[in-house]
């Protein structure tokens, strides 16, 4: 140590040498919370800061709300299901009876609807679960993932959870970042699997009716099949499979429409920008400069994506935020990333670019 103040705003301030502190701070971080106090370190000119402060008061959880928006977004979901498998998205609940009697015939509405409620749900939870894992694992105190309820045809808006203490460094804040789109994208994939193997394989009568169906149906039934207009993973997967060479085969509709609502949403939180998952492993890597930069890229990538309706989301959150472009800040924001998890970054990138297509909706 080599001085000790109070700065001006009245916080204890200690001057401590240079060397290598992330194990040391680790120490005195677990030395501290047994007096319910916070430490955060960062570098001068000459020596590293540590600045000490009250921990904040612990807010009660809110485990009935948790259970309430899940089991309300459980509604919404299989309402959106059943929408869906009945047509009312398109306005002509006729044609889809027509499209059902050929891909499902006399298929119950009900479980079509509970096979993509299952499939987007584990998708959404099994993210935030992996959040919450990476959050326990590195003893960060966090909520409950908080399940939003939305309108068709997605059913919901995600779901998220919030973090009640800061991440000790960037280690913990990549984790962070990382493990909810890795575990959502497998199971994506899995999710994707299942479609092809519950899937089915037209004669080649019902073949030509589907063909003429789709025609009649015009634009929410056609739309590019290729890169950039669909994500790269589906396209990989069902490329491995040989029912999807089969020109006769046909995907089961509600898992796949899961999956490709799974592949979004792992798209527009891996995407490094602000307070998105990506946005906490770019913070983690290249630190407040090198966020910042990402950030603006992010924003260009979801404009160039055409996510033009959330785009403005982030910057509306950012504005409202009151910190900008700021991201988490780890109390340790000194110690470098370590070398395991710059490789693991290589999958955040891999997950953004497998994961990337257009908008299938033009909002402008």
């Amino acid at each position: 140590m080599r001085d000790a103040f109070l700065d001006p705003n009245g916080i204890p301030t200690i001057l401590v040498g240079s060397e290598p502190p992330k194990e040391k701070f680790k120490i005195v971080l677990d030395q501290l919370a047994t007096h319910g106090v916070l430490a955060a370190l960062r570098a001068s000119a000459d020596a590293l800061v540590l600045k000490v402060f009250q921990k904040p008061q612990a807010r009660k959880s809110r485990r009935r709300l948790n259970l309430g928006l899940f089991l309300a977004t459980v509604a919404t979901v299989s309402f959106s299901g059943y929408v869906l498998w009945t047509g009312w998205l398109i306005g002509d609940s006729s044609l889809q009876a027509q499209f059902d009697d050929l891909l499902a015939p006399g298929a119950n509405p009900f479980i079509e609807a509970a096979a993509f409620t299952i499939g987007l749900l584990a998708i959404i939870g099994l993210h935030e679960f992996g959040h919450k894992a990476a959050a326990n694992h590195h003893k960060m105190d966090s909520t409950l993932p908080f399940f939003i309820p939305g309108p068709p045809p997605f059913g919901t808006f995600g779901a998220l959870i919030s973090l009640r203490s800061p991440p000790r460094n960037r280690d913990h804040l990549f984790d962070l970042g990382i493990s909810g789109p890795a575990v959502g994208f497998v199971v994506t994939i899995v999710i994707t699997v299942l479609s092809i193997i519950w899937g089915v394989s037209l004669s080649q009568p019902r073949l030509d009716q589907l063909s003429v169906l789709i025609a009649n149906c015009g634009a929410p039934c056609n739309s590019p099949s290729t890169w950039p207009n669909q994500p790269l993973i589906l396209g990989l997967i069902c490329g491995a499979s040989s029912s999807c060479s089969n020109p006769n085969f046909v995907l089961n509709q509600q898992l796949s429409f899961a999956a490709r609502i799974g592949v979004l949403l792992t798209f527009l939180n891996i995407v490094p920008a602000w307070q998105l998952d990506g946005g906490h492993i770019s913070r983690a890597v290249f630190g407040p400069s090198g966020h910042r930069v990402f950030s603006y890229f992010g924003l260009a990538l979801l404009l160039i994506a055409r996510y033009w309706p959330f785009a403005i989301l982030v910057l509306v959150m950012m504005s409202l935020s009151g910190r900008g472009f700021a991201g988490v800040e780890p109390l340790d924001d000194v110690s470098p990333l370590s070398n395991s998890r710059r490789i693991v970054y290589l999958l955040g990138i891999a997950m953004l670019i497998l994961t990337f297509a257009y908008s299938p909706v033009r909002f402008f």
